[in-house]
């Protein structure tokens, strides 16, 4: 991970750290845990309010770190709770999906589709 990166994701969970509190008493009024607890000291609280919004079921109540082996290198690799919180929340994709590329097959995978996708296009006249 280049350092442009690294400073972005660190100022991210910086910003999700400080809203903590905020999330964890939504979680406890709306029921979807009983006890603050619950939530892993390491694990970011889902935004009830984001699920709510988007009309979502998060399968989970925080994201964590989940470790996963790249499915074209085969090296580990990890997703961190910070980029989960940002992919689902930010993004707003679906939040069923799970890793199988490290970045670096991510954007050889990426490049690859663009290239493909020049390539195949009709020239209008």
């Amino acid at each position: 991970m280049d350092k442009a990166r690294r400073t972005r994701s660190n100022q991210r969970l910086r910003k999700v750290l400080d809203d903590r509190p905020r999330r964890i008493q939504m979680l406890l009024e709306r029921g979807f845990i009983k006890n603050a607890s619950e939530i892993p000291d390491d694990a970011i609280p889902i935004d009830p309010e984001f699920s709510t919004k988007a009309g979502l079921c998060i399968p989970a109540v925080c994201y964590q770190d989940i470790e996963f082996v790249c499915t074209d290198c085969g090296r580990p690799d990890f997703w961190s709770a910070g980029s989960q919180q940002h992919y689902f929340e930010i993004s707003k994709a679906s939040p069923y999906k799970q890793p199988k590329r490290c970045y670096d097959c991510r954007q050889q995978e990426l490049a690859r589709k663009t290239q493909a996708g020049a390539g195949s296009r009709h020239k209008s006249s």
